[in-house]
């Protein structure tokens, strides 16, 4: 149990009994300042254990210690200690307060600064995770977006091969018009080449036989003609439908491609912008709430540290003083009781030479 101000001033002993004995019993009195010891020495243990945490605390917040200031440490090294009470109980004084356990730092690890501290601690730790979900989140897009540019990519390889097959195909268009113009050419000249007979056997036959063969070579070459013209047109039809859907096809696939590509780059960076700024706002407001916690604490530390000073501080002047009246009233005991003792020793001696004088023989 605590020992309070109120309990040093209200402490009353009991007188010692027997013949000629006044003052207070000296083992009560003992105890009594075992006590006092003893609640001394925890209070310095606790002092020193709060401003240890204090420290800590401030470290940890990257809060240097206040120059000049005084500690609790400081302060309670200042208190002075106990003089032991001269007399014939000096030896066991001093075994009984060597026997008296120190409380370990060790033993204040429950108080509500530690629990508040360890509150601290593990906000800070959460918030440290939230940020680290966020930087992972931040990755899963920087992911996405480098696979939505690697589509991108695969799309724009895509176009490129529509173009080489438009340029394929252009160019097989193109070679089939020169291989249907080269067709009819060799018709042409296949025809003059029957014109060319005819002829010769016109020259042979009749007359008339001449005649017929004029007009058929006309009609062969007039035929070889339209041929001729049918499979150009036929051939440039081609070609220019062939280029046109290449064209169609080239022209839909890299309007395709675009789309595609401003799309996932939008949805990216609109993804990218989000997380960034749900994670930007986490990490303020986590840290805006550390920053208040850990002010916070360190002021609630500052005013216990303050109580803790001042009720040591009064503690030490009521201890001092009842101390003093302790030694007054030891002093003034000690005297009364040497002056009774002495005068007792001469009541004694005046007893003893009236015997004698008293006795028979005593005088001569």
């Amino acid at each position: 149990m605590a020992l309070t101000p109120e309990d040093v001033v209200k402490k009353e002993f009991t007188k010692p009994k027997g013949f000629g004995r006044s003052g207070y019993d000296e083992i009560q009195v003992d105890d009594f300042l075992d006590e006092i010891v003893v609640e001394l020495r925890r209070l310095n243990a606790e002092n020193e254990d709060l401003t240890g945490k204090l420290e800590d605390l401030r470290r940890s917040k990257g809060v240097a210690g206040k120059e000049g200031g005084s500690t609790a440490a400081d302060t309670a090294s200042g208190v002075p200690a106990l003089t032991p009470v001269k007399g014939d109980a000096d030896k066991a004084d001093a075994d009984a307060t060597a026997a008296i356990p120190v409380p370990a730092k060790a033993g204040a690890t429950g108080t509500p600064d530690a629990a508040a501290l360890a509150k601290a601690r593990e906000e800070l730790a959460t918030a440290e995770r939230d940020l680290a979900t966020a930087k992972v989140e931040r990755e899963k897009v920087q992911r996405e977006v480098a696979e939505a540019k690697e589509r991108l990519a695969a799309l724009q390889k895509q176009i490129e091969r529509a173009e080489a097959d438009s340029t394929q195909r252009t160019a097989a268009a193109a070679k089939r018009a020169e291989e249907a113009e080269a067709q009819s050419e060799a018709r042409v000249r296949d025809a003059g080449t029957a014109q060319g007979g005819s002829s010769v056997a016109g020259a042979q036959a009749p007359g008339t036989a001449a005649t017929a063969g004029n007009d058929s070579a006309a009609g062969v070459i007039a035929l070889a003609q339209r041929l001729h013209d049918e499979h150009v047109r036929e051939g440039e039809t081609t070609r220019d439908r062939l280029i046109k859907e290449a064209q169609e096809r080239h022209d839909s696939m890299v309007g395709e491609g675009t789309t595609t590509r401003e799309k996932l780059v939008q949805q990216g960076q609109s993804k990218h912008d989000e997380l960034v700024g749900t994670g930007q706002k986490r990490h303020d407001e986590l840290m805006r709430q550390a920053n208040e916690r850990s002010t916070g604490l360190v002021k609630e530390a500052e005013e216990r540290k303050q109580r803790i000073i001042g009720q040591l501080t009064t503690e030490r002047e009521s201890i001092s003083t009842a101390i003093e009246q302790l030694k007054s009233f030891e002093h003034e005991y000690r005297s009364k009781l040497k002056g009774f003792i002495q005068g007792q020793l001469k009541d004694l001696d005046g007893e003893g030479v009236r015997e004698k004088e008293s006795a028979p023989g005593g005088q001569h």
